[in-house]
């Protein structure tokens, strides 16, 4: 049995009016098939049929109970009956559509699912947008980085080393060594004494590590590692969480560096820990330039923080098991010239 049908021969009496103006009069309101039937309480005559579904109470909690049609304000029926209250109210909780999941959750429910799908979003969307940044990024864009970090340096105090000859022999060194396209600087009062690899193929070198080198090859060593950790992961994905979210998506879809989101970024990735490297990898570059591994592995404790754990495997698999290079990377004078390439 539904619910209109256990209330369909229930009747009782109320004051109803068409209009604001009309005096109200005595009716008999009933069940119809899903209306409300209002008859007039002598000649029994219907007056108005109003849609269930669209009853509206104008006065919840109170009594009298005031009611009008959706939408027409000005019909209105007051009624004083318990029974005949509670059953329009039954009978239009039957007759009303399934609720939205919004409502049968309720708003505070659908506040907290919305906050947990903004969080997963929040978790998930950036280190998406980075991955998918650093694959669109062209090269020249990872240079501009590259470079606008050396300039962060430089404006967190630093100074870059430029003397001719030793300008020379840097770029002599860095021909032979690293892969094409780099760049390689020499600054001084870095916040930390390591070589660092940027973006676009920039690399820095503190000038400190020029005194504690024994020799080209040992310093050569020490950029191979860092281009070997450089390999680990996208050098470009760490910067762009440093600029942020919004930073990131303006870069991908404008392809301006924002240069002032990169403050910061430098002293940071200079202090921090560096990944292990692919010693594989970076054994078969050593092999490839007929570097001795163990001219680095020897020297390492001063040249690099971070290298003790490859020593050993450096030591072990040595491509050259000891021997002396073929040739120098460098001449005595340039090798002189580097070293003082910071004296002005």
């Amino acid at each position: 049995m539904t619910a209109l049908d256990k209330y369909r021969k229930l009747e009782g009496i109320g004051l109803w009016s068409a209009r604001v103006e009309d005096q109200r009069r005595e009716v008999v309101v009933n069940f119809g098939d899903a209306t409300l039937v209002i008859s007039d309480s002598r000649s029994m005559q219907v007056l108005s049929h109003w849609s269930l579904p669209a009853v509206r109470r104008r006065n919840p909690r109170e009594r009298p109970a005031l009611y009008s049609p959706e939408g027409d304000g000005a019909e209105t029926l007051e009624l004083d009956d318990d029974w005949l209250i509670d059953a329009l109210e039954a009978v239009q909780a039957a007759l009303a559509p399934p609720r939205s999941l919004r409502d049968r959750l309720g708003r505070k429910s659908y506040v907290v699912i919305a906050g947990l799908l903004l969080a997963g979003l929040g978790a998930l969307f950036p280190p998406a947008l980075e991955r998918h940044t650093a694959t669109v990024l062209p090269w020249t864009t990872r240079y501009e980085i590259g470079t606008a970090l050396v300039e962060h340096l430089q404006a967190d105090g630093a100074q870059r080393c430029s003397a001719t000859q030793g300008r020379a022999a840097l770029e002599a060194l860095q021909r032979q060594v690293l892969e094409q396209p780099a760049t390689v600087q020499v600054m001084r009062d870095m916040p930390a004494a390591r070589v660092a690899r940027f973006p676009g193929g920039v690399f820095v070198i503190d000038a400190r590590l020029l005194d504690a080198a024994e020799s080209a090859e040992a310093l050569a060593g020490a950029l191979l590692l860092a281009e070997a950790r450089s390999r680990v992961g996208d050098p470009v994905v760490p910067v762009l969480d440093h600029m942020g979210l919004f930073k990131t998506f303006g870069l991908l879809t404008s392809g301006a560096v924002p240069k002032e989101a990169l403050a910061g970024y430098t002293e940071d990735a200079l202090r921090a820990a560096a990944p292990a490297p692919d010693v594989a990898a970076l054994l078969a570059r050593f092999e490839a330039l007929g570097l001795s591994a163990r001219a680095f592995a020897d020297n390492a404790e001063p040249l690099d923080p971070d290298a003790g754990p490859v020593l050993p495997a450096l030591r072990a698999g040595d491509p050259m098991a000891g021997e002396a290079p073929s040739r120098a990377l460098l001449s005595d004078g340039q090798w002189v010239s580097l070293q003082n390439i910071c004296t002005f």
